[in-house]
């Protein structure tokens, strides 16, 4: 890396000064993807964001018109989402199909769903759409689809209006996409389905788990140990003695049993 100019650091002096500019050392830039080497009509980056599930980017070029995802791991070429194979329009579908006109703000769930800011022309008039990108690729419209000109009017996510210059960002602990709608100066909110705010399944067991289970194998260690101390007598450990052998000679002889009682009695304990 080639060092700063002496002349250019005396330059930019009196205005790091004038700008009261605090620097903090740890930081590094480095190229993570350099997109330069394809060709010009391949990706011009506008917006990245990760998708949680795939654990890869999802890469917005807002002057083709089209979504890509870009591995994490080893980014090498951007694979096409959804746009950019036609002129730009308004059109949803599958991959190949879909077209969007120059959005510039994407958000992404947790189930790996795109959604898109989209402005749309009716009678002249420029009005917002909220655009939805499954994770295979393909495109509807869930908000403002009915819609036939710009305004803050809220109810059912098709016919709401929304003024042309807005924002999108998901919030998963409302399970709902925000609005910054600029023009009407109003924040506005599109719940989502469950199904899209689906967090990804974590691997092994938490310490909740581990616990019930732990409280569950102690409960039962102790219901068993009660119904075999219950069931079990308690001089059962002398294995050299029979339990019979031993209650019948716990009982006393009675003198005023006849000879042939007796009798009978040491043949039990003989036996």
């Amino acid at each position: 890396m080639a060092a700063a100019h002496p002349l250019a650091i005396l330059l930019l002096l009196p205005l790091l000064a004038a700008a009261n500019l605090v620097l903090e050392d740890g930081y590094t830039v480095t190229t993570f993807s350099d997109l330069n080497p394809l060709p010009a009509s391949g990706p011009h980056p506008y917006a990245v964001l990760p998708r949680p599930r795939a654990g890869d980017l999802l890469l917005l070029d807002s002057a083709g018109s089209a979504l890509y995802t870009l591995a994490l791991s080893s980014p090498g070429d951007p694979r096409g989402l959804a746009g950019g194979k036609r002129d730009a329009g308004f059109n949803d579908g599958g991959p190949g199909d879909a077209a969007f006109d120059r959005p510039r703000s994407v958000a992404v769930d947790g189930a790996d769903n795109v959604y898109v800011a989209h402005r749309v022309r009716v009678a002249g008039q420029l009005h917002g759409v909220v655009r939805k990108v499954s994770p295979n690729g393909y495109t509807t419209t869930i908000a403002g689809g009915l819609s036939s000109g710009p305004g803050h009017r809220d109810g059912p996510a098709q016919n709401a209006t929304f003024s042309p210059d807005f924002e999108l960002a998901y919030v998963p602990k409302i399970c709902a996409l925000l609005v910054a709608d600029r023009g009407n100066r109003m924040i506005r909110q599109i719940n989502l389905k469950p199904e899209d705010c689906a967090r990804e399944k974590q691997s092994g067991l938490g310490t909740t788990s581990v616990s019930v289970i732990a409280i569950l194998c102690a409960l039962v260690g102790s219901i068993i140990g009660f119904l075999a101390r219950h069931f079990y007598p308690v001089n059962a450990g002398n294995l050299h003695q029979p339990l019979f052998q031993q209650d019948t000679e716990a009982i006393p002889e009675n003198p005023e049993e006849g000879d042939s009682d007796q009798l009978l009695r040491h043949k039990k304990r003989s036996c």
